[in-house]
């Protein structure tokens, strides 16, 4: 894709990266980065796991991402979790992140804004509520992350913002499963769990995979990376007894139907649940463009046409 083509791109373990190989590789010094953009993984903060937070291995990678904003200076960052680390150990973790992101080195300072956000409210076909940590060195904060889309009264009230986006918006004129479309192909299911799956009302979870049957009318309840043992399911289909393709949940998640995923089995799944909505991160990135860098703000109708998700909206979208 043309805003892909001048990209440098290296595949490596956080603790190998080396920062004066990647500004090398990038062709910038220290300082002269606009952004930088990370989520480390957060399964450690995360409500719905054991919460170890630094005890975690995983816990760990966000001194890594420190350790880059120190080398890198850049002149902005972004830092995403789970709503989680709001709260780990009483919110002692969460305070210190932010005091470690403030000042990262001596005589390094970024002003902190943070955000609480759910996809669901920015055009994504999913209820994911997570957290941003938006840092700029220059101290003009964010003022905010306009909101774009809300439930059927608040879209009746507020009279601009569009109505959320559903399941079957997401699977809007997919292919059938086995066609030539990158990782959509589902799990064999023995007759027994197709049989179960059958039975499942939209909404209802599954007692043996402790997977949801999605509602199409409704947000996709939030992809989920599962466990280092197993994980990498998506929910189930809403009309079909089966689990959701790894592509359908990429759909879900708003990447483009050309981005491929690398990997068999659940491992695309555990990529498109560990990524930051691609939509969701160009809201955001815009307005970061916009409020801190003073550059004119693009609008939500040229984020859809470069992410290829014009299957998800008919409404007007030039002046959001």
């Amino acid at each position: 894709m043309p805003f892909l083509s001048n990209a440098t791109i290296q595949q490596a373990d956080i603790l190998a990266l080396n920062s004066e190989d990647l500004m090398k590789r990038a062709g910038v010094t220290p300082g002269e980065t606009d952004l930088l953009a990370g989520g480390p993984p957060c399964q450690a903060f995360s409500v719905f796991g054991k919460r170890l937070g630094i005890n975690d291995p995983r816990g760990q990678l966000p001194k890594q991402y420190l350790r880059l904003l120190a080398d890198l200076k850049p002149k902005a960052f972004m830092f995403e979790n789970v709503f989680g680390l709001l709260t780990i150990h009483g919110g002692d973790t969460f305070r210190e992140l932010c005091e470690l992101l403030s000042n990262p080195i001596d005589g390094l300072s970024y002003t902190l804004s943070v955000y609480r956000l759910n996809a669901a409210d920015y055009g994504v076909p999913q209820f994911r509520d997570r957290v941003f940590i938006i840092g700029t060195k220059n101290g003009q904060a964010l003022k905010e992350i306009p909101r774009l889309c809300g439930d059927e009264q608040q879209v009746a009230d507020a009279g601009f913002l569009l109505r959320r986006r559903t399941v079957k918006d997401a699977f809007n004129k997919i292919p059938p499963l086995g066609t030539k479309l990158a990782n959509h192909t589902s799990r064999d299911h023995s007759p027994r769990i197709v049989e179960r799956y059958k039975a499942l009302l939209h909404g209802e979870r599954d007692s043996k995979t402790r997977i949801n049957k999605l509602d199409p009318n409704r947000p996709s309840y939030t992809i989920i990376v599962g466990s280092d043992k197993g994980g990498g399911k998506g929910h189930v289909h809403p009309v079909e007894p089966r689990e959701v393709s790894p592509r359908e949940s990429a759909r879900i998640q708003t990447f483009p139907d050309w981005w491929e995923f690398s990997g068999t089995s659940r491992h695309p799944i555990r990529q498109v649940g560990n990524a930051v909505p691609p939509i969701l991160a160009a809201v955001i990135g815009r307005e970061i463009v916009h409020q801190v860098f003073k550059r004119p703000r693009k609008s939500l109708r040229e984020i859809v046409d470069v992410l290829g998700q014009k299957h998800l909206f008919k409404e007007n979208l030039d002046a959001l």
